[in-house]
């Protein structure tokens, strides 16, 4: 068979004993997090029917699916993001359940991408969402856990940018720009792209005095100082309310203790057309492009039947770990505490068992190596103690 058969797919990857050591580690890390602050875990299908996936997404999105048919001709799509499909569990399931719901996951989701480091087309993920609470302190406690749940990980040097789409929204309302012109302009915008910025709005041939505001708000990043000069884009009341929404966020998650590591930003926009309120990137030293985001999206479950309030983040473990690989050493592969073996195999079982309940790590041999063969085998592995059960008469040694 062709040796090219056992490649994977461009943008997939294998984790190695080391890479799914470090991989279980953050997640259990961050799982042990999420169910101290009161999340629950829930898991939804990596499958799923295409509209379903694809309810208030954007077009960003649905463009990088990967997209099949069942037998019966209904098109399906791997789960591109978390957010929608956790919305869908909760309007068809958790109606009934008290609010507000705090959810939380880890789990694969899948987008057509070029593949790149830290940029993968199968991406690991974890995050929370909370069910049924509006207003700023619920929005500032998912900025606080993302930072901790950075910081758990083991990363000092990131920042969280904080944002408020409702203030671009706002301003877009009062500009007269064609629908295709305002979806261009918000991409721009989100990439902070000035040079593409001026020149399309040169094209339309909108007011010097408009232009300006927009050519503006991408470069308004930093502390609270920020809400000041954002004033003048409070153009309307949609504006005005999201500029006032992002100060109390700022408020309470400066109660959090976490504005450190938070800066102000009215370029973030995310890629998502479901966010309604405060949206938020996670950047870190290393890594050009964001390892974690999340916002507030109040109209996703009322399109399913179910209008709640929402909002919610999602880390990428992929991401974290590149940006840890690039800081530090790699971790030594941990070995066992003993290796067992000898020629009575009952034997080496009951000492095996015995040693495991003592809390060591151990492993029996599965090579029928004399007791100088396992000596040799555990010196070049590192494994430091040897018992080897030798037979009938019960002798039993260690090294």
């Amino acid at each position: 068979m062709p040796e090219k058969t056992w490649e994977i797919p461009p943008g997939m990857r294998d984790f190695l004993p080391g890479d799914a050591r470090e991989k279980r580690a953050l997640e259990d890390k961050w799982v042990e997090l999420f169910t101290a602050w009161g999340y629950q875990e829930v898991l939804t299908p990596t499958v799923e029917y295409l509209p379903s996936l694809t309810v208030d997404s954007g077009d960003e999105i649905r463009d990088r699916l990967f997209q099949f048919f069942d037998h019966q001709g209904r098109i399906l799509a791997l789960r591109p993001e978390m957010t929608i499909p956790i919305a869908r569990l909760v309007a068809t399931r958790l109606t009934r359940w008290s609010l507000p719901l705090r959810l939380y996951y880890a789990a694969n989701v899948f987008r057509y991408a070029e593949p790149q480091a830290g940029r993968q087309r199968e991406i690991f993920q974890a995050g929370v969402e909370v069910i049924g609470a509006p207003g700023p302190v619920a929005d500032a406690e998912i900025v606080a856990l993302a930072v901790e749940a950075l910081r758990q990980a083991g990363l000092t040097d990131f920042q969280i940018s904080l944002g408020q789409i409702e203030v671009f929204n706002g301003l877009m309302e009062e500009l007269p720009l064609a629908g295709e012109h305002k979806a261009r302009v918000r991409q721009l915008v989100a990439k902070k792209d000035f040079v593409g910025l001026r020149e399309l709005l040169a094209a339309t041939g909108l007011p010097a005095a408009q232009a300006d505001l927009l050519l503006h708000l991408p470069t308004l990043h930093g502390g609270p100082e920020v809400l000041t000069q954002a004033a003048c884009l409070a153009v309307n009341q949609r504006a005005a309310a999201g500029l006032e929404n992002l100060s109390q966020v700022y408020a309470a998650l400066q109660a959090f203790g976490v504005e450190a590591f938070v800066a102000l930003d009215l370029g973030v926009l995310r890629g998502f057309d479901y966010y309604t309120g405060v949206v938020f990137e996670g950047y870190t030293f290393g890594v050009g492009f964001p390892i974690c985001g999340g916002g507030r999206y109040d109209r996703l479950l009322a399109r399913m039947g179910y209008d709640c309030p929402a909002t919610g983040f999602a880390i990428g473990l992929d991401r974290v770990l590149l940006a840890l690989s690039r800081l530090r050493q790699p971790v030594a592969a941990p070995v066992a505490d003993v290796l067992v073996g000898g020629v009575d195999l009952a034997q080496v079982i009951a000492i095996a068992r015995e040693l495991r309940a003592a809390g060591l790590v151990v492993e029996t041999d599965l090579l029928g190596r004399d007791r100088a063969g396992l000596v040799a085998g555990a010196t070049a592995r590192g494994i430091k103690t040897v018992r080897f059960a030798a037979g009938a008469a019960g002798e039993m040694g260690a090294e």
